[in-house]
């Protein structure tokens, strides 16, 4: 038996190494591949906790040519677009009938150029065709003596408990432009004078702040809201429970910090690609997209009709486009430039795809994030513990028993799952049982029993 664990706890050393290196530098592949089962299946198997997302975003890339009139440099720097951009932007869009759309741009326009004269309101015409949309403001909290003539209105919610923790602004920084305003409700985006929310892989996005002594949602909440049909009389933040949390309608309880800030969790599995695989008649299989991307480009092959290429991208993308109609729709930039934050997995990530993953996140209600340390080594100890048992069994009875605690260890991991929405990669418990399970089986036992004769 000493022989058998004295090979497993050296081998498993290494093992455990190689797991730690990995979870760091990410750097095999086919244990990604592993975490996302294992995750997929606890998801899977976690009841009605979890639903699905509903977010596609249109993606403002470095593709984008911005439109021309003879103008020498008609795409302003800093990636300035014109009104005219965004107007055929919404335009494509709207061919699409979308159910909800939040734009997340802030831009301000070079009034000299032609594509931005207000004679003609293109802007206000596209928007026109689009159902109400959320647009957003950039804030800032820049002490009470800042007022403002004419200061946006933005929604109210219900708030329980002392609101004095919570982020506050004092004036809108930028507008949305008047244009979307005819049909565009304003909602606060970021707060700039808020510059330590995203630090060491931590991302904290404001949900709520406090303007004017009332309590203002964000354009994530107001996006989610409006796209679930929940009014804003229908939203609470309770400050006056041990957890904070924002009660959206029926649907959710969204946990926050004190700030009426919410975390995003990096191991949720939240990405763009989530799909649902379905048959239909003939065997046809019909994709649909919890949450993907789309280019401004891509949306444009729509109108291309009479062009090849564009009809074969369109059919390559049919599932894509399909979801703009379903889907909560996210306009806004994702440009290499605009890649600037990080995660704990060291993914770059744009502001844009920050709060997208953030509504994704919040309307599947997958508030997940990996186990603690300590309960990784707990478990690693656990495995250990399990090993010195089994390994003083002989053959026959070693196979069944490890089987036994290898299924109960994976169900105490769904079930600690279950009640925490916590889970771990589970290579490192793969790995040991199955060293464990080799050992068992090709070394002997460590310690025989010889069988003393019957006297007669």
């Amino acid at each position: 038996m000493r022989q058998r664990f004295a090979i497993f706890a050296a081998l498993g050393i290494i093992l455990m190494l190689i797991a730690e290196w990995n979870l760091r530098s990410r750097a095999i592949a086919p244990l990604e591949g592993i975490n996302k089962f294992w995750l997929e299946f606890c998801i899977g198997n976690s009841g009605d906790k979890l639903d699905s997302p509903s977010v596609t975003v249109v993606r403002i890339n470095d593709d984008y040519e911005p439109l021309s009139i003879g103008e020498e440099n008609p795409a302003a720097t800093d990636g300035r677009l014109s009104r005219l951009d965004f107007a055929t932007i919404l335009g494509f869009l709207g061919k699409m009938n979308p159910k909800s759309v939040a734009f997340l741009p802030t831009p301000s326009f070079d009034e000299n150029l032609t594509l931005n004269q207000t004679d003609i309101v293109p802007l206000k015409d596209a928007a026109m065709q689009l159902p109400r949309l959320t647009v957003a403001a950039n804030v800032s909290n820049d002490g009470e003596q800042a007022t403002e003539s004419s200061p946006l209105t933005f929604e109210e919610i219900k708030v329980e408990g002392d609101p004095a923790a919570i982020l506050s602004f004092t004036r809108t920084v930028r507008r949305p432009d008047p244009q979307l305003l005819a049909n565009g409700d304003p909602a606060f985006k970021s707060i700039e004078s808020a510059r330590d929310l995203i630090s060491e892989g931590v991302i904290r996005v404001p949900l709520v702040a406090s303007n004017r002594g009332k309590i203002a949602p964000s354009l994530v909440l107001s996006s989610i809201a409006k796209h679930a049909g929940i009014k804003p009389d229908q939203i609470i933040v309770h400050l006056d429970s041990a957890k904070p949390y924002i009660q959206l309608g029926e649907a959710r309880q969204i946990p926050i910090e004190a700030d009426g800030t919410f975390i995003l969790p990096a191991h949720a599995g939240i990405a763009p690609g989530m799909k649902t695989m379905t048959v239909g008649e003939e065997g046809k299989v019909n994709e649909e997209f919890q949450f993907t991307t789309l280019t401004v480009d891509e949306i444009a092959y729509t109108g291309e009709k009479d062009d090849e290429v564009a009809k074969r991208i369109v059919e390559a993308l049919q599932g894509q486009f399909n979801s703009l109609a379903s889907n909560l729709v996210v306009i806004g930039f994702d440009r290499l430039a605009d890649r600037k934050y990080q995660n704990e997995k060291e993914e770059p990530l744009s502001e844009t795809m920050i709060l997208a993953r953030t509504m994704a996140t919040i309307q599947s209600g997958r508030f997940i994030e990996w186990w603690p340390n300590w309960m990784r080594w707990v478990a690693i100890l656990a495995i250990a513990a399990i090993a010195w048992i089994l390994f003083q069994f002989a053959r026959g009875k070693f196979i069944p028993l490890w089987l036994i605690t290898f299924l109960l260890f994976f169900g105490i991991c769904v079930a600690i799952f279950r009640s925490t929405l916590t889970w771990t990669p589970p290579f490192f418990a793969f790995a040991l049982f199955g060293l464990m399970l080799i050992i068992g089986l090709v070394f002997p036992e460590g310690q025989k029993k010889a069988e003393e004769p019957a006297e007669s």
